[in-house]
């Protein structure tokens, strides 16, 4: 069932805003972006405060990596409770633990109290809590707006991530300063009101759930068979896999370039991150037009390409003003990269095996990412932040195009 358009998207933006003609996927939204807001306010200021706490490359990598451990022993699970419970559900209770801990981190900071064990205990249970969730939110896109417009879906999905990324940082930045990291933990905790507000108003009678076809939800295998059976889906995830691995985790050393290499603070590492989410909104809205929906493997191809090759840049950068740039490219080649590798996979698996694939591509995605934060940190001791991050940028760019020359059927996917 469809519903008409706002009258607030005018029709000539009905091709770039059209998955917002359906009133569950308005409130799923605006809710994730208010509630993403806050995340990234976490984010930015559990950086500064490890760094703060401890000044060290490897603690930063490691409170990263704590989080992913979680992955590995849920993911098959997670999956299969996705494709047999009700997702809407399950991403209230996750939501609400998320909630809880953000308050107790508040808490330990606002009494003077917190230590690094207690952040990463906290990065652990954070995990725990995402390993369910996530798999169950990138399947719930479908079942808001339908195969018709699930690619323009993720895309607009994609741009409240990175919208959340502009205003987050730099509140974070303003709050840290302010009034310390709290503030910006306390926040965070209240911004998901916003999002479990918006499963609660939901209309279940608009929700399309998918069906089993009878063959085993309770199949925890099945989706890596399927995975390893179909070479189209697989090249897709051991692409975005090896990106993962050896280019996302760049922001882990953001807050060493900002105040080691360009000279700033906590509202120059909040300014290097905005920027970056700038660059992925205007990402975000080119990935939702019409033209890149229809062409998603040649925007697969430059993301992937572009993604590394403005990350070796901005480690010889020594401007500020050069590094904003640079970043706000990086965001948008980041999104150019993995909106259409998300909405390809998506399209590419059947219904009802959809939750646990998708269990494994985030698994890997995050799981990989914080693995690589362990070791660009572990590099960056070694050797030197910028180094570091040159070495696992061109590492990435000549992973992508093996991947390339491997899969060329990737080139021309739509």
């Amino acid at each position: 069932m469809r519903t008409a358009l706002p009258p607030e998207i005018h029709p000539a933006h009905a091709t770039t805003f059209q998955a917002l003609r359906h009133r569950n996927f308005r409130l799923w939204f605006f809710g994730q972006l208010t509630s993403l807001i806050g995340t990234w306010m976490q984010t930015i200021a559990q950086n500064w405060l490890v760094y703060k706490l401890t000044g060290s490359a490897w603690d930063l990598g490691l409170v990263n990596f704590v989080g992913a451990i979680p992955l590995v022993p849920l993911t098959l699970h997670a999956g299969a409770i996705a494709d047999r419970f009700s997702k809407r559900r399950i991403i209230f209770l996750t939501q609400a633990s998320m909630m809880a801990l953000a308050f107790v981190l508040a808490i330990l900071c606002a009494t003077g109290a917190v230590r690094l064990w207690h952040v990463i205990g906290l990065a652990f249970l954070l995990g725990t809590a995402q390993a369910i969730d996530t798999p169950a939110r990138q399947a719930f896109v479908i079942e808001l707006v339908g195969r018709e417009d699930l690619a323009n879906a993720i895309a607009l999905n994609s741009g409240t991530f990175h919208g959340a990324r502009v205003i987050g940082p730099a509140v974070a930045g303003i709050l840290v300063a302010a009034i310390g990291v709290s503030g910006a933990f306390f926040l965070n905790g209240a911004s998901f009101l916003a999002v479990l507000g918006a499963l609660f108003l939901m209309d279940a009678t608009l929700i399309r759930r998918a069906q089993p076809d009878g063959t085993g939800r309770d199949d925890l295998w099945g989706g890596v068979r399927y995975l390893a059976g179909n070479r189209a889906s697989g090249s897709v995830v051991l692409l975005i896999s090896l990106s993962a691995f050896l280019a996302m985790p760049y922001y882990v050393l953001v807050p060493i370039f900002a105040k080691e290499v360009l000279g700033g603070g906590a509202g120059g590492y909040g300014g290097l991150m905005s920027a970056a989410g700038v660059g992925a909104v205007l990402g975000s809205l080119y990935a939702a037009s019409g033209g890149a929906v229809r062409r998603k493997g040649a925007l697969l191809t430059a993301g992937s390409l572009s993604f590394p090759l403005l990350l070796l840049a901005f480690s010889f950068s020594r401007s500020y003003t050069v590094s904003i740039l640079l970043l706000a490219a990086v965001g948008f080649a980041f999104v150019i990269q993995n909106a259409p590798a998300n909405s390809l996979l998506q399209s590419l698996v059947p219904d009802h095996l959809r939750g646990r694939v998708l269990a494994i591509y985030v698994s890997l995605f995050l799981g990989l990412m914080r693995l690589g934060g362990l070791l660009v940190g572990l590099l960056a001791t070694a050797t030197s932040a910028t180094a570091a991050l040159a070495i696992t940028a061109a590492a990435s760019l000549v992973a992508s195009l093996l991947v390339f020359r491997k899969f060329p059927e990737l080139r021309g996917m739509e």
